[in-house]
């Protein structure tokens, strides 16, 4: 069988690196994986189709949709319903539904959960061609990490697990962030001691992650 060997990254691409805090979002990325800019992704795992009817969860083959927030017995249904407020076109499905927060809040909480889900399917392509040994997406969750975040106050200590990238995001954590983490360079606060997406941050009171802690919490969740 022919073997193929995946190239490395060379060091004038993790020079770059080192500098992309200085390029707007995604530039730096999207010009050394120029794949993403051709194709348009249709992942397997995507947990939500366009105008579907149910969402899918593990453990919850099909989750309908449901505009009551209420609590349910789990034994009496194949799969619990999935509350929403909101409908994919942006209609209000909920009546009972009222906003309480600001246009400019929204924005944000859209645009960091939009960022995470760009960054995750090129950072995944990148560890797929050698070029991160490890990388864990946070695809379907990118809601949860970002608007529980955005619920706690900038002193709170967070103690985060796989993917919860969007809690760094929403606390400020910079693509340039980001990389500097996934690459090992000098920049990286652990000094390049930790596995790839172990990030922490001393600033936004987030603590890192330790490969054996998240291993652990994986079995037990």
């Amino acid at each position: 069988m022919k073997r193929t060997r995946l190239s490395r990254p060379s060091s004038a691409l993790l020079s770059r690196c080192r500098g992309a805090q200085h390029q707007p979002p995604f530039a730096f990325l999207l010009q050394h994986f120029p794949s993403q800019q051709k194709h348009r992704r249709h992942a397997g795992s995507i947990s939500q189709r366009p105008d579907s009817k149910h969402v899918m969860f593990p453990g919850a083959v099909k989750s309908a949709f449901s505009s009551q927030l209420r609590f349910e017995q789990p034994s009496t249904y194949p799969a619990l319903a999935t509350y929403r407020a909101v409908d994919q076109n942006g209609v209000v499905v909920d009546p009972d539904f009222a906003p309480d927060l600001g246009d400019e809040e929204v924005v944000k909480l859209y645009r960091d959960m939009l960022t995470v889900s760009i960054m995750d399917l090129i950072m995944f392509d990148a560890q797929r061609q050698g070029r991160l040994s490890f990388y864990m997406v946070s695809a379907g969750e990118e809601a949860v990490s970002v608007g529980t975040a955005s619920a706690l106050a900038p002193e709170d200590v967070v103690f985060c697990q796989y993917r919860e990238q969007g809690v760094f995001k929403q606390r400020g954590f910079t693509l340039a962030d980001f990389m500097n983490q996934l690459f090992a360079n000098q920049k990286d606060p652990g000094k390049g001691r930790n596995m790839p997406v172990h990030y922490g941050s001393r600033e936004l009171n987030i603590v890192g992650a330790s490969a054996a802690r998240l291993v652990a919490l994986d079995l037990i969740c």
